[in-house]
This record gives C-alpha cells, structure tokens and sequence, in this order.
C-alpha cells in the first residue's frame, strides 16, 4: 500500500494512524521513515530496538497536570499560534534556560501546562563513530522526564491533537562525554511537584537541573540502522524508548 505524501505531510501520519488508513505496525514505519530511519525485519525486540524507540510524530504515553492519568500525546511540540502541523518537527526539546523567553514555549509553561513523559531510557549517538548510547537509570525504573505540553487545534477542520515537548538542561558527567544536553529527568518528590496545580512556574523552576550522575548508566547498544542521506540538524534529534 502506498499514501498520498502530500497528505500526510497535510494532516502527520497520526491523523491516518486515527481514521483507519493506516495499521499501527505501518503508522510507526513510516514515521520512523520521514526520520530517515527503516525497521529491520528481524522480530526479536533485543535486535530490533529501534521499534521500541520514539521520534517525533510518534506518541507516547504521557500524565498532565490537568488530568494526572496516562494518555498518548504526540511527541513534537505545536504551539496554540502554529499555522503548520509540520512545526512539530523542529519543536520537541524545549531549553530550560530559554523555556519563559522562547514564544514557542513561554505561554504554555506560565499558564502550567506541565506533564511527565513516561520512558524506560534516551539514546544519544556519536555521529563519527555511529555508536549508539543507552541511557537509564541505574536502578533500571522507570524514566520521567519533564515536560511542556498543548492542546493544538487545527483551524482548517478543528480536529485536536495533544502535543509535547521534552525540557531539557545542560548534560551531567554521565552523559556529557556523549551529548552536551539531556532531558530533565525528575524523582518520586520532583515528579510530585511537577504536577502539582498549587505550584506555578516559578515555583518549581528550580527542577529544571540535571539528575546525579550516580543515579545514572551508560550503555553501548546496537547503532540505528540509517538510510544513506546527507545529514541534517534533524538526525541529531533525541529518541527515548518506552
């Protein structure tokens, strides 16, 4: 079966995922594809990581503050003002440092709209030598990040999707030999005020810092098989698996 890319560069892949068009095996493909990525055949999980893996476009489970239950957003941000469902491309990380000046997150993190991403560990790769690099928890529990998230509405049909950015800060000794950021990474207490509607922004700001390293690992792990492409800003984009 093939689509319509005009389509689905129109509506995102999510919009075919819902009404039907396209399997849940095919929605994952294919935006793994428009990440310049392809799933290898194999079926085992262990050699099959990367479809465990989550890109932009994907969803992933994720709690509000406005619900406090587990749902699916997509992951990639779309701010209230987006014209284009394709700006979640460029919108998944959002700078702590720059989070109340950038107009893309600004309005959405002062009026609290907070949420916790769900995810077992992040993966960073070294673009000389292509290794790849699993990061986690030492304790092997689960990984919250902190995150910003909106309810975009798209005006041409009025269909609404939740959307998320992952809030990230400069990397600690973990990670640092690795990548120069990573994503905030909150505990049981953090977690509590994260999603606390008592707290304003200015309040729990002070979260936004790297856990210890202590608490992290470090593992090599099989490289993402790529399609030949030249490389773009966009293959440097942060992939967490759940």
């Amino acid at each position: 079966m093939c689509y319509n890319y005009s389509y689905i560069q129109k509506r995102g892949l999510k919009a075919a995922h819902h009404s039907g068009e396209i399997s849940e095996e095919e929605y994952r493909e294919q935006v793994l594809q428009l990440n310049g990525l392809k799933i290898s055949d194999s079926s085992n999980a262990e050699n099959n990581l990367e479809e465990q893996l989550v890109f932009p476009g994907m969803e992933s489970p994720v709690i509000t503050i406005e619900k406090l239950t587990v749902e699916d957003f997509q992951f990639g941000f779309l701010p209230e003002w987006s014209k284009d469902y394709k700006d979640f491309r460029k919108n998944f990380n959002a700078r702590s440092e720059t989070i109340l000046e950038k107009p893309t997150w600004r309005k959405a993190f002062q009026k609290n709209q907070r949420c916790l991403i769900i995810s077992s560990a992040f993966f960073e790769e070294n673009k000389k030598t292509k290794q790849r690099y699993r990061f986690s928890l030492n304790k092997e529990e689960p990984v919250l990040y902190a995150g910003t998230y909106n309810n975009w509405i798209d005006k041409t049909d009025g269909v609404v999707i939740p959307t998320f950015a992952i809030i990230t800060c400069e990397a600690n000794e973990t990670v640092a030999p690795y990548h120069n950021r990573m994503p905030v990474i909150l505990k049981k207490e953090g977690q509590e005020k994260w999603l606390d509607k008592k707290l304003n922004h200015e309040m729990i700001y002070d979260l936004l810092q790297p856990i210890s390293s202590d608490e992290m690992i470090a593992i090599e792990t099989n490289p993402i098989e790529r399609k030949k492409k030249k490389e773009t800003k966009k293959d440097s984009q942060l992939g967490f698996e759940f």
